[in-house]
């Protein structure tokens, strides 16, 4: 009886502290190794949070936290990584922007998307940083790029720089994505304008989605796991690619699904019209005074049989539509796929990096040549020095 007293009165732990134990040993378990990667992490080149602002009646431009230094990686083992600034105006551009009035000489306006956001490149090597370089004494040269834009979003950027900038000339470059994703049909990011049908009459018209960066989103930038996982690692573009869709889906051609089905060539092709259309009524720039880049099939341009293969595709239908649109409205424009192809087979270059579909900085110098040669430069500075101009980018 002794001996049985003695195991009763023994404390034996009760079922919630086991349970307590429990949780805080699994908390433990996963909060100390991420505090420890998200330490190790600041120690190495994961890319900075940018900051893009508010975008709204009173700021309808999407553009980036001004005056601020940025760190750009990708891939999980930092493949890629560079540095630089992002200006007064809130722009990826080395050079500070000045607004100029209508009387005085105003700038060269480089507008686009990530290709001229260029992030990924090193502001010397960019194709504005080179035309810059070179223009230096004559006129600055401003960029306007945001990832993301398309041909609605240049509209926009167009207007705020003939208002903010009188510029005296304007340069798109144009790529892959920017013709169906100009429509909220099939893709409408906030801080963004574009095209939108009007359910009882069936035009388009240019509209805007405000943005706000949301508290969570503001902490999520602070956290370099948080910044490694979706901007270095990039699995927010993993997952909007998963699961797999149908075949035809999953093949891109020149950053953007190559499958061309009849619907989605025919909001492409309205886009194109109506991008035209609504250009040439903005007041304060000549036909004369603008230019267009048009990207190459890339890197399908490097091989006979890749460059057959993607015949037929739908950048390649689009940028065939586009260039005939531009010369048929009285626009300049350059298709930078012979220039690309020419340059590759005689000395071997690509345009791209290996594990990223952007220019790398031989396809901004050779953008930059084709601008330099441009009938637009031509006439713009008929009274600088063409000697100059002829070796810009190298």
């Amino acid at each position: 009886m002794h001996r049985v007293f003695k195991q009763a009165n023994k404390r034996t732990p009760s079922k919630w502290r086991i349970v307590g134990f429990s949780l805080i040993s699994g908390v433990c378990g996963i909060v100390l190794p991420l505090l420890m990667l998200e330490i190790t992490l600041r120690f190495l080149p994961v890319s900075t949070a940018t900051g893009t602002v508010a975008v709204d009646e009173h700021n309808p431009i999407v553009r980036f936290t001004p005056n601020q230094q940025f760190v750009f990686s990708k891939g999980w083992h930092f493949s890629i990584v560079n540095a630089g600034r992002i200006n007064n105006y809130g722009f990826i551009n080395d050079q500070d922007y000045t607004k100029h009035d209508a009387a005085g000489p105003g700038p060269v306006v480089i507008i686009g998307d990530s290709f001229v956001e260029a992030m990924i490149v090193p502001y010397a090597e960019t194709v504005h940083g080179r035309l810059a370089k070179r223009l230096s004494t004559i006129c600055p040269v401003y960029s306007l790029g945001i990832s993301g834009s398309q041909l609605a979003q240049y509209l926009m950027f167009a207007k705020y720089a003939l208002t903010e900038f009188h510029p005296q000339a304007i340069v798109f470059v144009v790529v892959g994505n920017d013709f169906d994703e100009s429509l909220t049909k099939y893709r409408n990011d906030p801080g963004f304008h574009h095209f939108q049908e009007d359910p009882g009459t069936h035009e388009l018209r240019l509209v805007r989605t405000d943005f706000k960066p949301s508290l969570f989103r503001r902490l999520l930038r602070r956290s370099a796991l948080a910044r490694y996982l979706w901007g270095t690692v990039g699995i927010g573009n993993i997952a909007s690619r998963w699961p797999p869709k149908a075949e035809h889906d999953v093949q891109y051609v020149g950053n953007t699904a190559a499958y061309a089905s009849e619907d989605r060539l025919i909001d492409s092709r309205r886009v194109v019209d109506h991008f035209f259309l609504e250009l040439s009524q903005l007041v304060g720039v000549q036909k004369s005074r603008i230019l267009f880049i048009i990207d190459a099939i890339r890197p399908e341009i490097y091989s006979q049989l890749d460059l057959g293969r993607a015949t037929g595709s739908y950048f390649d239908l689009m940028r065939q539509y586009f260039l005939q649109q531009a010369t048929r409205n009285g626009y300049e424009a350059i298709d930078m796929q012979p220039r690309f192809v020419f340059r590759n087979r005689f000395d071997g270059s690509r345009f791209e990096f290996p594990s990223d579909g952007h220019w790398n900085g031989l396809g901004h110098e050779e953008a930059a040549d084709a601008i330099a040669s441009a009938r637009v430069l031509d006439a713009l500075l008929s009274c600088g020095n063409r000697s100059d101009l002829a070796s810009i980018g190298k």
